[in-house]
């Protein structure tokens, strides 16, 4: 049985039948798959509505829940398909949809009103203030970002009632969920479409001040190690926590199983050996397994660096060579058989299986295979456990084996009434029912049939996912039982099982989609211009002062987005004076207790403020400011774009996920003269709770202990195929990192200013001021129409030592996985 107070449920990744079952018989309470046809995880098996369907009645037979991820944005195009995919989904009767897009989450909580959602950690939520915004979309369940910690999770938890959902074990993304454009910035492959490149995986050179900095063997700069929270159960499991997920649609039914019957275990407060249940998770697949964000930030730790791919579980070093025996401590039970990785000191990998195996109370004695030439090691390497048989043995056991396999309890009770007509009634702790028998019994002629006789005919289930735990029958000893009653009632008491348990609600459409262009017309296009740096503001300002007014109608506002908040107040004193509206960007996350930039802003009383997150929409919504959106808010279909503006925002920057098809399509369903289009960037790539500065250019794990490195120094990445992307600092010591190469949509601007766009979006980077200058008088020239587009291009690209293209906008068809 179950801990007292037990609620919260283990949830396992599911991306086919195998997997499935092995989540189902070692522990899992919920599993979650991919939705048909737009499934967020672009390189796992895209399964047929006939296999989801099996997945699904599977499941509810043995009681586990199913949720169904449409965890990706949705584009204006796609809208009518993605009804259709729902009402497919819906008709199979998943316990939950998980989704990400604002808008289709809007759409399903009018089309499905009764049907529970659960909104994805791809919604950036990681404060109870974006819970609270979304309050009006019928959302039960948020999946929190992996970056939350332990206490940050505590206090969310105490100011709101919806369902909290916390990864506890999988992969780590180095940015955060919802945030990341680095697959969509190098190769056109977004991830919040579930077609991640895994570019934090790419090794990186990293360079300070111009310099390349040696790092040794460090080269997988921004690559985490695996999350492993099974420590932090208990003190989740005091919290509340309502589910606990499982990071692993692209693993193997090994690793579910493996992990879904420790985590159990743990929740159950039956995990006997804590550090062998780690080892064979681990042997399963890690790349080191570290409690990820859970206890803060630590930057020192959470990413190794010298490797990126699976590793197994680390046992040790090598202790010494004795006669071609390799002696290692003894950690973790070894056995023949097992499969083992040794890591030189250049980072050079062998691996072999063990042949023969010797132990004392310390030591592990091992004769590898012919690949690893014991006499050529020197000691001290590396030794990790990347396979073990008895693993792989024991999860197939678990779904093959009767004895080891999932059951459903249930208790029945067998009489005889007055007509000699048996009846069964069946309870399994959900439905109760009563069977009769097709036939009376028989008063025995020699004979009479015994209880014992009976019962052993009930109690045979081994083909059914059953198991009778009591049994009552209450029949006269003088009948004879044929067995064909028995055994009849016996099959109706499990086809009847089978079906209660399977059925679950369906819920019928009971909104239609009605959409239609909007005309919106020409209109005044606007610039408005965002600086990083504080030295940047005074000679744009000076520059727009000597403007003549038919060309400073093109600059709306200056957006300051600053490392430092100290820089606000003098800067926001300035535009005021010289009467240059003014506007602040918020953080890109919010956290509970981060705030106080909240306030500074307030305190600098901007005209507008730059909204990056839900949390800041809800804070600010009410406080009188001009507000407008950001990209980060994901905007890519024109139910999402209504439903922002309706909470309060004048105007929504468009995704970057669109390409130039996608964004026209947002444009002629949207009123266009409340959207944003960036015209320059150097585009955002990963958004990071972990630091790089802090990481390679001090011993510190916080901002606390770093030196604050960031103040001190310029930072680029360079990855293998020769490019250098900036990172910049927060002033949460958040990192971003930016494409290397400008990206400019100049050539769009004319047809959008047809179609009603009014606002444009410059934002600079590193450039000077000279560089900036040059830059916003060829736009404001170009709108102004005093300059062609050639000469606009050439103007720019004079300026532009890296380049300059349009970026994801001329990602002309969606990338497919060549694995499908």
């Amino acid at each position: 049985m179950l801990r007292e107070n037990y609620k919260s449920e283990l949830l396992l990744p599911v991306g086919n039948y195998e997997m499935c079952l092995a989540a189902i018989h070692n522990g899992a309470d919920a599993i979650y798959v991919g939705m048909p046809e737009f499934n967020a995880r672009g390189r796992s098996h895209d399964h047929s509505w006939e296999q989801l369907e099996e997945i699904i009645q599977t499941c509810h037979l043995y009681g586990v829940k199913v949720n169904i991820a449409f965890n990706i944005l949705i584009f204006q195009n796609e809208l009518e398909k993605a009804i259709n995919v729902l009402d497919k989904a819906v008709s199979l009767g998943p316990d939950a949809l998980i989704v990400q897009d604002i808008g289709l989450i809007s759409l399903i909580s009018k089309r499905y009103p009764n049907q529970v959602i659960h909104g994805s950690t791809q919604m950036t939520v990681t404060n109870h203030e974006a819970i609270e915004i979304l309050d009006d979309l019928n959302i039960k369940r948020f999946v929190l970002g992996r970056e939350n910690s332990i206490n940050e999770i505590e206090l969310i938890k105490k100011n709101t009632s919806k369902e909290l959902e916390v990864f506890v074990h999988g992969a780590l993304c180095v940015a955060y969920s919802g945030q990341c454009f680095t697959s969509e910035s190098l190769g056109g492959r977004s991830a919040n479409r579930g077609q991640c490149a895994q570019s934090c995986r790419f090794d990186y050179d990293v360079f300070v001040d111009g310099k390349k900095k040696e790092l040794g063997i460090s080269k997988y700069l921004v690559s985490p190690q695996d999350l492993c929270g099974i420590n932090e159960i208990p003190k989740l499991l005091e919290l509340g926590i309502e589910s606990f997920k499982v990071e692993g649609r692209l693993k193997s039914a090994e690793f579910v199983g493996t992990v879904a019957k420790n985590y159990k275990a743990k929740i159950l407060d039956k995990l006997e050996d804590q550090n062998q249940a780690i080892a064979d998770m681990g042997t399963t697949y890690s790349r080191g397994l570290y409690s990820g964000w859970l206890h803060g930030v630590a930057h020192q730790e959470l990413v190794d660096g010298t490797f990126k791919e699976n590793r197994g579980h680390f046992l040790g070093r090598i202790k010494n060579i004795e006669n071609q025996l390799i002696v290692i401590p003894k950690t973790i039970k070894l056995d023949k058989g097992d499969g083992l990785l040794i890591v030189d000191k250049n980072n050079k990998e062998q691996g072999e299986k063990i042949y023969q195996l010797y132990e004392d109370n310390r030591y592990y004695k091992l004769l590898l295979g012919p690949k690893v030439d014991s006499s050529k090691l020197l000691g001290d390497e590396k030794i990790y456990i990347t396979r073990k048989e008895k693993i792989i043995k024991d999860i197939a056991q678990s779904v093959s084996n009767r004895e080891l396999r999932k059951t459903i309890p249930i208790d029945l009770n067998l009489s005889l009434t007055n007509d000699l007509y048996l009846h069964l009634e069946v309870k399994d702790g959900k439905n109760k029912f009563t069977l009769k028998s097709e036939e009376p019994v028989q008063i025995a002629k020699s004979r009479p049939t015994t209880k014992q006789e009976i019962k052993k005919n009930l109690i045979s289930l081994s083909h059914t996912a059953y198991s009778v735990t009591s049994i009552t029958i209450d029949v006269i000893e003088d009948y004879f039982v044929h067995n064909k009653i028995v055994k009849s009632l016996k099959q109706k008491m499990v086809a009847e099982l089978n079906l209660l348990r399977v059925n679950v609600s369906k819920f019928k459409p009971s909104f239609n989609l009605d959409l239609a262009p909007v005309d919106t017309g020409s209109t005044q296009p606007s610039l408005n211009i965002l600086l990083r740096k504080r030295e940047q503001l005074d000679d744009v300002i000076e520059y727009i002062s000597t403007l003549d007014d038919s060309l400073k109608v093109y600059i709306n506002q200056i957006i300051l987005d600053f490392e430092f908040g100290k820089d606000y107040f003098p800067s926001i004193k300035k535009l005021k004076e010289t009467g240059v509206k003014s506007c602040i960007a918020t953080t890109r996350i919010l956290k509970p207790n981060e705030y106080h930039n909240f306030k500074l802003i307030e305190r600098c009383a901007p005209d507008a403020i730059l909204i990056r997150n839900l949390g800041a929409l809800n804070y600010f919504k009410n406080k009188g400011y001009e507000l407008i959106g950001d990209f980060s808010l994901n905007c890519t279909n024109s139910i999402t774009h209504d439903y922002l503006i309706n909470k309060g925002l004048k105007s929504v920057s468009a995704s970057y996920d669109l390409n130039i098809n996608q964004l026209n399509d947002l444009i002629h369903y949207t009123n266009s003269n409340k959207l944003e289009i960036t015209l320059h960037q150097y585009m955002p790539e990963f958004h990071m709770e972990h630091c790089v500065f802090a990481a390679f250019l001090s011993d510190g794990n916080s901002f606390r202990d770093c030196g604050k490195p960031c103040e001190k120094h310029d930072v680029h990445l360079k990855d293998m195929y020769g490019n250098r992307h900036e990172i910049k600092a927060d002033q949460e010591c958040r990192n971003t990192m930016f494409n290397s190469k400008a990206q400019s949509t100049a050539k769009y601007l004319t047809s959008w200013i047809n179609e009603g766009v009014s606002y444009y979006r410059f934002e600079c980077l590193h450039e000077t001021s000279e560089e900036i200058i040059s830059k916003i008088s060829t736009y404001i020239n170009l709108m102004a129409k005093k300059i062609d587009l050639n000469e606009a291009y050439s103007t720019l690209g004079k300026v532009e030592k890296f380049g300059l293209g349009a970026g994801v906008l001329n990602k002309e068809i969606e990338y497919q996985s060549r694995k499908k």
